[in-house]
C-alpha cells in the first residue's frame, strides 16, 4: 500500500514538471513570434532590413548615420531630409542630420564635415557635398563608410553615389522645350552656384537639348539658386536680348524668379522651365506660369542614403552607382504629380 502511494505522488511530480516546462516554452514562441512579426512590418519593401530566409533579423538601434545636405533652408533638401528621417526610422538606426544656411555656406558645411568625423559621431557619412573638391580632403583621412548623394565627388573610397543623373535629365528637359519651340527660337539659361557640378551638368544637358532642335542658347547666367537673384538675372537678360523665347533653370526657385521678372515686362509668353518638381513649382505650372519642371526625387535620394548607409556599415553589398529616376512635369500630369508628393509627405 505505502508502495502504491509512493507511485502515485512521483506520478504528480512528473506532470507537474512536464507541465511547467511545456508552459515556459509556449511563452518563448509566443515573445519570438511577437518580435519577429514586428520586425517584419517595420521592415517591408526596399526598407527591408532581415537578412535571408532563416538568418537572424539584424539589430541597427547601435548603427549612427550622420546626413550633412547642401541645406535646410529650401523645400527641396527639406524633402530630402524627411526621406532620410524616414529610412532611419524604418531602418531602426541612429541619425544625425544636418546642412548649412545656404548653398554658398561653404565654411560651415566644412566646418559640419569635420565635426562629425573627428568627434567619432557617426558609423557612416552621407553627404551632398557644397564644393566637392574641398570635401574630398576633409574625407582623406575617413575610416567609415563615404555616400554622395545628389551631388558627385571624386572619391576614391566612396561606397556609392545616389542621385539624378544631371546632364541626362537636363537634356530631357532641353529637348522637351526644343520641340515646343521649334528652330531659329531663341533660350537664355539660369544656373544655381557656378562651378557646382550638379548645376554645370544640368546646363550642358539644357544646351545638348535645345540645340538638337535648332535652339540658340544666348547666355548663361548664375543666381546662386535664389528667387530673387535669379529675378534680377532675367531682368538684366530682358533688358539685353530683344528676342526670348524661353529660360531653362537649374531649379524650381530661380524659375519663379524669372516668371516674376517676366510678368512685371509683360512678357508671359517666354516660357520658363524649373528643375526639383517642388509644389511651389508644380502649382505654378497647374497656374499656367511655368511651361515644365524636371522632377528630382528629393525623398527618394535622402531616403536611399540612409538605407544603403546601413547597408554599407552590416558590410552587406552597395551598387556603386543608384540613379534616381526624374520625370517631367508638364501641365498634363502637374495636378496628379502634386497630389502624389502631398501624399507622400503626409
Amino acid at each position: 500500500m505505502l508502495k502504491k502511494f509512493l507511485s502515485l505522488i512521483l506520478a504528480g511530480m512528473l506532470a507537474l514538471s512536464v507541465t511547467a516546462c511545456s508552459g515556459s516554452n509556449s511563452e518563448s514562441a509566443s515573445e519570438a513570434e511577437e518580435s519577429t512579426g514586428s520586425q517584419t512590418d517595420e521592415s517591408k519593401g526596399e526598407s527591408s532590413n532581415v537578412a535571408e530566409a532563416g538568418k537572424t533579423v539584424k539589430d541597427n538601434s547601435k548603427v549612427r548615420v550622420g546626413v550633412i545636405l547642401k541645406t535646410l533652408s529650401s523645400e527641396y533638401w527639406k524633402v530630402c531630409a524627411a526621406g532620410a528621417k524616414q529610412a532611419a526610422k524604418d531602418q531602426g538606426c541612429q541619425l544625425k542630420l544636418q546642412g548649412p544656411p545656404s548653398e554658398i555656406s561653404y565654411n560651415e558645411q566644412s566646418s559640419e564635415i569635420e565635426t562629425m568625423l573627428s568627434a567619432n559621431q557617426i558609423d557612416a557619412l552621407c553627404i551632398a557635398p557644397l564644393q566637392p573638391d574641398m570635401v574630398v580632403t576633409k574625407l582623406k583621412d575617413a575610416t567609415i563608410p563615404i555616400l554622395f548623394v545628389d551631388t558627385d565627388a571624386q572619391y576614391d573610397k566612396k561606397v556609392t553615389f545616389i542621385g539624378t543623373s544631371n546632364e541626362e535629365a537636363g537634356k530631357t528637359g532641353g529637348e522637351y522645350m526644343g520641340k515646343k519651340l521649334g528652330k531659329g527660337k531663341k533660350a537664355v539659361l539660369i544656373g544655381g552656384v557656378q562651378g557646382d557640378p550638379t548645376c554645370e551638368a544640368r546646363m550642358k544637358g539644357y544646351k545638348e537639348g535645345l540645340t538638337k532642335y535648332g535652339v540658340e542658347v544666348l547666355d548663361t547666367q548664375y543666381a546662386n539658386a535664389t528667387t530673387d537673384k535669379a529675378l534680377q538675372v532675367m531682368e538684366n537678360y530682358l533688358q539685353h536680348f530683344p528676342q526670348i523665347d524661353a529660360v531653362l533653370c537649374n531649379n524650381d526657385d530661380m524659375a519663379i524668379g524669372a516668371v516674376r521678372a517676366c510678368a512685371q515686362a509683360g512678357k508671359t509668353d517666354i516660357k520658363v522651365m524649373g528643375f526639383d518638381g517642388t509644389t511651389a513649382g508644380a502649382q505654378s505650372i497647374i497656374d499656367g506660369e511655368m511651361a515644365a519642371s524636371i522632377s528630382q526625387d528629393a525623398y527618394q535620394i535622402g531616403y536611399q542614403g540612409v538605407v544603403n548607409a546601413v547597408k554599407a556599415v552590416n558590410g552587406e553589398t552597395v551598387d556603386k552607382r543608384i540613379v534616381i529616376e526624374t520625370p517631367l512635369i508638364t501641365s498634363e500630369n502637374a495636378k496628379q504629380y502634386l497630389s502624389d508628393r502631398e501624399a507622400k509627405m503626409g
